[in-house]
């Protein structure tokens, strides 16, 4: 290496630069110069030897040889006597001089820590340069026997003279020459040897090390493929995901059973029919979940399963489509090998893919991955109709449309009762296969011996063969009622004898009716003061807004004057309600059941969902007036944002308990479902909760988990039930949040650090706040006196408005102009919410929302009513067109589901928009006015 040569010492010869002298020149003076040379090399080869004796660099001790063969071999070349066999010698040290020179060059390849020299190298060296040096042109004396320490002292006693008369004197014979000749040539091939040696030994070494280093570069790799599974692994973590239960409250047909639905939809799945979607269409308990159990299971072990999503209406994230792509992508990922390269990039080039629309979500990571895939894959909806949000089945169906179309490998399992609003969207769609009624129509005799199979199987050694013929009559085929009745003949939750729980069941008047067995069910609970008991228990899980757990529900039923064992109530109720082993997580068994008992409220039979809410709310502010504290996740600096904390998740676990998560969140919302006498009755709790400090620990708490849009929602879902103090606090509170809900959610230290100094001064956050933590930041000048209110206009098109209306709810406003633009504004603020939505060709007449707020509709002179996405602004299909003369006015049906429009010169048209674009559907068309039409309502 430069580096290590650069700092080599170079060696103290003073000749180095001087020609040898000419072998022909034989005058004295020449011959006088000749032994001056040999003075002058005796004292470096002493250093020489002296270096290769203790030296353990081999390059270095092979160069000082070197160096002292060719000082011999300018010597040799100055004498004069015997000039035939000098020059027979020289000519051998020139051959000598010019092997070690070649081994030098392999030497000085070596890298440093290779040239190491032991003895059997050191030794032979040694041996080489001492017969080269106590060889002379002297006289006997100084012959090969003369010891190297009294060469050292004549040279130091520098007895020129004395050399030069010997040298003058005497002749040296040939066979002195020749016994020279002779050690010389056995100490050189002895030094060649060892050199070959050690040239071996290093090439092996070298051999050894390139070995070595393949087993580190491998280990490197595998090093780096771990390091980049890591790294995936650490991004497909990032996918938020829904933990769903199905698994442990659905179970898979029985052995025998659904024979037939299950092969048509095996033999769809496999490809034999062409149709992408296949759609399950039956009545609330016929089976269809336990259908998709099984399917889930052929499916996944033949390596076709993509993912599975079972829509529950008991559970908060399984009724929402919010985190459905990426549960499907993560499933994909961990199922399907061959995908999961794609899933990852798509993940990695699209960080922020939680902000987008449902159908892009669905497009990238789903359709995406899937397209690079040459087998099937399917996909599993269970229970469309549990999805709570009409709009969200809108747009996952609308999804699934687009989708199916675009990737022929992608099939898509569904199931769902008959509700209208998915008839309407699926009806009309050329892409599905639909199997309706088929799990519980009598008809057909295999639903009927399905049924009879199972309670057969089930109550075989528990009632008599009459009796369970009697019961599958009953049953008439509905699945629900079989596997109801059946789980009353359980030891474990049975408190009667089987007889008796017979008789009580084939009293009841109308076969298969689902109500009449859940009414049993709650008749045998005793004794009375359980049975009411059980009914607050009932209500408190209805009116929950998720899943609460075993712990959770004890306090609450505490709260509400109910010191009961939970537990043992729950086991009573072992045929409607289900406890999941780890999370003591409690569930309905079916939906049929919730949907009993919301009956039964609206009847003011047994349950009150209002004071159901009222209790929770209660309950509620309770649990956060004494769990919320300022840091509590324990964050120890602000520096970082909570993404960047190793083990923020782990904190919010550990530190914000399951039950102050759920307070924090939804005590808004229970708060909106009370009366008003029980709203004023927690007013001062209320108060207390929108305080300062002991509102901006529950705004850390909301920032911890995400919960900020549904906070900000719930502040102006409540605000109209309050006046005074309260609703100023509530509407404070919305605006802090809907202002700096970045930093809220990014950093909770900067709640305190950036959100609070710059709050405007009036503000009761304000003044509370600072008071509170006087050593915050002060800002000293820029801050605004109050929050901006709505302006007298909004301003932002470029010519005149024809056309505004209000959101459903209040909070948007939508405007239509002249300019051909249809733009959308924040009703508290002013503020434009977005870009312009563009498309029509001629000025904007009309514009209106859907009942839902989910659609906008326009009308336009360019002849077109044009449908938008109200939270992304995507245009819904392609324009509908109804005539030749320009479009004056439009608006929505209460049910969202059709289109009234009107045109210039007097017509009414009526449409039916289906997702299936391309086929949208002139109802009606017809004439009334003889005007322009100008408005519709």
């Amino acid at each position: 290496m430069s580096w290590f040569k650069g700092k080599e010492k170079a060696p103290r010869s003073k000749d180095a630069s001087n020609p040898s002298v000419s072998q022909s020149d034989t005058s004295p003076a020449s011959t006088s110069t000749g032994w001056e040379k040999a003075r002058d090399t005796a004292i470096p080869i002493l250093e020489l030897v002296a270096n290769i004796a203790e030296g353990s660099d081999a390059l270095a001790s092979l160069k000082a040889a070197c160096k002292a063969t060719k000082q011999i071999l300018e010597m040799t070349r100055a004498i004069q006597n015997n000039k035939k066999d000098w020059r027979r010698l020289a000519e051998r040290f020139q051959g000598h001089l010019e092997s070690m020179e070649h081994q030098i060059t392999i030497f000085e390849g070596y890298p440093e820590e290779k040239r190491q020299a032991d003895n059997s190298l050191r030794d032979p060296l040694l041996a080489y340069v001492r017969q080269v040096l106590c060889f002379s042109p002297m006289d006997s004396t100084y012959t090969t026997n003369r010891k190297l320490d009294e060469i050292q002292k004549a040279v130091e006693a520098r007895t020129r003279s004395r050399l030069l008369s010997r040298a003058t004197k005497v002749d040296m014979d040939a066979g002195d020459i020749q016994d020279f000749h002779q050690d010389i040539d056995d100490c050189h091939q002895r030094l060649t040897a060892a050199l070959a040696v050690s040239t071996s030994l290093h090439v092996q070494a070298v051999k050894g090390d390139t070995e070595a280093l393949k087993g580190d570069t491998q280990l490197i790799k595998e090093d780096a493929k771990t390091l980049l599974k890591d790294v995936d692994m650490i991004a497909i973590a990032q996918l938020p995901i829904v933990l769903s239960t199905s698994s442990m409250v659905h179970n898979p047909c029985n052995p025998g059973t659904r024979v037939a639905v299950l092969d048509t939809i095996r033999r769809w799945g496999e490809g034999e029919f062409s149709e992408p979607i296949f759609w399950l269409c039956d009545i609330a308990g016929s089976g269809k979940s336990t259908v998709s159990t099984s399917m889930v299971t052929t499916w996944k072990e033949a390596g076709l399963l993509g993912g599975q999503f079972f829509f529950s209406m008991t559970a908060s994230e399984e009724s929402t489509i919010a985190k459905m792509c990426p549960t499907f992508a993560r499933q994909m990922f961990e199922r399907i090998p061959a995908l999961a390269p794609y899933v990852i990039d798509a993940v990695k080039q699209h960080p922020a893919i939680m902000t987008d629309t449902f159908e892009e979500q669905f497009k990238k990571l789903i359709v995406g991955p899937i397209t690079h895939h040459r087998k099937p894959v399917i996909i599993i909806i269970d229970a469309l109709d549990e999805c709570r949000i009409p709009r969200e089945r809108e747009q996952l169906l609308r999804g699934f449309s687009l989708a199916v179309r675009s990737c022929p490998n992608l099939r898509i399992f569904l199931t769902s009762r008959p509700e209208p609003d998915i008839e309407r969207l699926l009806g009309p769609l050329a892409l599905k296969r639909k199997l309706e009624f088929r799990l519980h129509d009598a008809s057909y005799s295999d639903n009927v011996d399905d049924v009879a199979t199972y309670i057969h199987e089930t109550l075989r050694d528990v009632l008599s063969r009459e009796q369970r013929l009697n019961l599958i009559k009953k049953a008439n085929g509905l699945f629900i009622w079989a596997k109801t009745v059946c789980q009353m003949f359980d030891p474990e939750r049975r408190f009667e004898p089987p007889d008796v729980v017979y008789e009580r069941v084939a009293s009841r008047e109308h076969s298969s009716d689902i109500d009449s067995i859940y009414q049993l069910i709650l008749e045998r609970i005793e004794p009375p003061n359980a049975l009411q008991a059980a009914y607050k228990l009932l209500g408190v899980l209805v009116a929950a807004f998720e899943a609460l757990t075993l712990a959770g529900l004890s306090k609450i039923l505490e709260e509400m004057g109910q010191r009961v064992d939970v537990a043992n109530l729950i086991k009573r109720l072992g045929n409607v309600l289900h406890v999941e082993p780890v999370t003591t997580l409690i569930r309905f068994r079916h939906p049929t059941f919730v949907e009993y008992l919301e009956r039964c409220s609206s009847s003011g039979d047994y349950i009150s969902l209002t004071k159901c809410h009222a209790e929770l709310a209660r309950w509620s502010l309770k649990t956060m007036s004494t769990g919320l504290k300022f840091n509590i996740c324990q964050i120890d600096s602000s520096f970082a944002p909570n993404r960047a904390i190793q083990d923020f998740e782990d904190r919010v676990s550990r530190f914000i308990p399951r039950e102050l998560r759920y307070a924090s969140s939804h005590w808004l919302f229970h708060l909106s479902k009370m009366d008003d006498s029980s709203r004023q009755i927690q007013s001062h709790q209320i108060q207390y909760a929108l305080q300062s400090p002991q509102v901006l620990y529950w705004v850390e708490v909301v920032g911890a988990i995400l919960g900020v849009p549904r906070a900000i929602t719930g502040l102006r879902c409540v605000a109209s039930y309050f006046k005074g103090e309260i609703r100023e606090r509530i509407e404070d509170t919305r605006r802090f949040m809907m202002a700096f809900s970045t930093p809220i959610q990014e950093s909770l230290p900067h709640i305190y650090i950036s959100a609070l100094p710059f709050t405007p001064k009036k503000s009761k956050l304000y003044t509370e706040g600072l008071k509170k933590y006087p050593n915050s930041l002060t800002v000293a000048q820029g801050v605004k006196e109050m929050y901006p209110g709505l302006p007298r206009s909004l301003r932002g098109h470029e010519s005149p408005v024809m056309a505004v209306g209000f959101s459903p709810d209040g909070s948007r406003i939508v405007s239509g102009s002249w300019d051909k633009t249809i733009r959308l504004w924040d009703a508290d603020t002013g503020q434009p919410l977005g870009e312009p939505l563009r498309g029509h060709e001629r000025q904007i007449t009309a514009v209106a929302f859907s009942p839902d707020g989910s659609r906008i509709v326009s009308s336009s002179y360019d002849e077109t009513i044009r449908l938008w996405d109200a939270d992304t602004g995507q245009q819904w299909g392609e324009p509908l067109r109804g005539n030749n003369w320009g479009v004056t006015a439009v608006a929505f049906s209460p049910d969202g589901l059709r289109i009234v429009s009107g045109f210039t010169y007097g017509e009414i048209q009526l449409w039916d928009v289906n997702i299936d674009y391309g086929m949208q559907t002139l109802v009606i068309p017809w004439v009334t006015h003889s005007e322009v039409m100008k408005a519709m309502l």
